[in-house]
């Protein structure tokens, strides 16, 4: 893939549409992805595809004109065999220069082939996908262990102390190397965003304060039968935001944040777009539509509980049976709490001493009222360290079930009043207004007053997010950040426009550009989400939608 956009690149292009040249190269790989022939055929039909929002990332399917038939038939010492990968490249004539240039589409394995021969017709068709083909059980990847156990740490046999803790990219890493045998990989730490340079100034020290910041919060267990892939995203998606995918020129294997494109350059600016502009389209699918995120997270297992609670100068004091011998990491106690609290609140267990109590995604001690009376709340106890100094502290979880919910809305007061399900008037649209008809007491308001989105203009479209991936999740704020994110896509990646133009092989997804719709009198960013290359009609079709931030820059 290009990382600039040339103008004999834009030249190449406006040459095409006038008079369509096309070339595929296909360089066939071994097992050791080292290349064993080159083939070069006539291109003349077929499509490609890219999407960033599928673990197969690149799909094609082309229909070629071989010039080496026999190397080109479906025979076991053909080039085209199951044990044989492909490397493509397609060639766009230099009517300047006499000579084609190639762009690179990346590396493929063959899903199925079909050729036919005769006198008047020499044509091939195949179709690839990327390597991820061999992590999902089509090619490859199906595990036949009967149990894959990935534990959150390692503890001493003899007095069960905590050795170590096991992280998510040495697990993610692990499974690459021993199930997929794949060493050509980069690997990104997974974890807590307060922990991750992207949105924390100071995440080294919030590093050394937060041992466990990207350990596997809980065991992983795999039964017979399932993938390597289905191993992987796990993984990634027990934090919400990060991708994994096959590097177009490496190969390599990619598992990294997804790019929020904040100061990248413009890949592709209006100008060049508008020249090789075909058609527009605008239209918004409704009914993919939605401006509230409810998350449904893990029912939470406490190891103590006890309802010997008491509520006195801010400070919760419990008596817990059996839990002995001071605050140990990692351990979650569920209180019945007497009385709403007020803001920095502590709580002191069996008199060990009184820890602040914090929430978790933002590293703040809990506000006021945050804990209602007669009410059972999930702690988790958590020791850090700065140098010799050493801190405990008692993090809200949540209820026995993690739940939270985010909206979009404009931020504006509606004046309007309503009952609520518990017969209270609380004003429409207001942070108590959904706290009281969805039943949730984590609930975040995004603003966004130039969205058309949002509830006040709308109304209230729910997406409710269960079971899979949502029950890995352990507290209330790690469940607010998620829906953050899911409201995000729901609500911006809806906001966007597919244009078709002349054949552009070098695009790639995630990418930054910059247009002016038929409709409007200014330019906006987008963010490139997938493309479509048709190789019959020699144009692409490019997705994308409107570039907002996800989190303040």
């Amino acid at each position: 893939m290009a990382d600039r956009i040339t103008q004999e690149d834009l030249l190449i292009v406006l040459q095409q549409s006038a008079a369509p040249s096309t070339k595929l190269k296909i360089e066939v790989l071994d097992g050791e992805q080292k290349i064993i022939d080159i083939l070069q055929c006539g291109l003349t039909g077929g499509n490609m595809s890219i999407s960033g929002e599928s673990d197969i990332r690149r799909t094609a399917g082309f229909v070629i004109q071989p010039t080496l038939t026999e190397k080109m038939k479906l025979t076991e010492n053909s080039l085209l065999w199951l044990n044989r990968d492909i490397r493509m490249s397609v060639g766009l004539y230099n009517a300047r220069t006499g000579q084609y240039k190639y762009y690179p589409l990346g590396y493929y394995v063959y899903t199925d082939t079909s050729g036919s021969y005769d006198a008047t017709s020499n044509s091939l068709t195949v179709n690839c996908s990327d390597f991820t083909k061999k992590l999902d059980g089509t090619k490859n990847g199906q595990l036949g262990t009967l149990l894959l156990r990935y534990p959150a740490y390692e503890e001493n046999d003899l007095t069960g102390e905590v050795i170590r803790y096991n992280t998510i990219r040495n697990a993610v890493i692990e499974t690459l190397q021993n199930l997929a045998k794949i060493t050509n990989h980069r690997i990104d730490d997974i974890g807590e965003h307060k922990a991750l340079p992207e949105y924390n100034e100071n995440w080294q020290q919030y590093r050394e304060e937060n041992k466990t910041w990207n350990a596997i919060p809980f065991d992983q267990e795999f039964a017979s039968g399932c993938s390597v892939l289905s191993i992987l995203t796990t993984f990634r998606d027990l934090y919400p935001n990060y991708e994994m995918f096959f590097d177009m020129d490496t190969n390599a294997f990619i598992c990294q944040l997804k790019p929020m494109c904040y100061e990248d350059d413009l890949y592709l600016d209006n100008g060049f777009l508008q020249r090789v502009l075909i058609s527009e389209s605008t239209s918004v699918d409704m009914t993919t539509v939605r401006n509230i995120c409810e998350v449904w997270g893990k029912v939470i297992e406490t190891d103590f509980y006890s309802e010997e609670c008491s509520y006195a100068d801010n400070t919760y004091t419990a008596s817990v049976p059996g839990y002995e011998d001071g605050y140990y990491n990692g351990d979650v106690i569920g209180l019945k709490i007497p009385a709403a609290n007020q803001a920095d609140a502590q709580i002191d267990i069996n008199g060990f001493g009184a820890i602040g109590i914090y929430n978790e995604a933002k590293e703040e001690p809990i506000k006021a009222k945050e804990l209602n009376p007669n009410t059972v709340y999930s702690f988790k106890i958590k020791k850090s360290s700065a140098g010799s100094q050493e801190s405990v502290k008692a993090y809200l979880l949540g209820q026995w079930q993690v739940h939270a919910l985010n909206v979009l809305t404009n931020g504006k007061k509606s004046n309007r009043f309503v009952d609520a399900p518990d017969g209270q008037k609380v004003e429409l649209y207001s942070k108590e207004y959904f706290q009281k008809t969805y039943h949730c007491e984590h609930v975040d308001m995004t603003v966004a007053e130039e969205s058309p989105f949002t509830v006040e203009k709308l109304g209230e479209i729910p997406d409710v997010k269960t079971g899979g991936e949502y029950e890995q999740i352990t507290s209330d704020d790690l469940a607010a950040s998620k829906a953050k994110w899911e409201n995000w896509k729901n609500c911006r990646l809806t906001d966007q426009i597919t244009v078709t133009t002349a054949l552009l092989p070098f695009l790639d997804v995630n990418k930054k550009v910059s247009y002016k719709r038929s409709d409007s009198d200014r330019e906006s960013q987008y963010i490139i989400s997938s493309v479509s290359h048709d190789f019959s009609g020699y144009t692409s079709t490019i997705s994308m939608y409107r570039f907002y931030p996800l989190y303040p820059q």
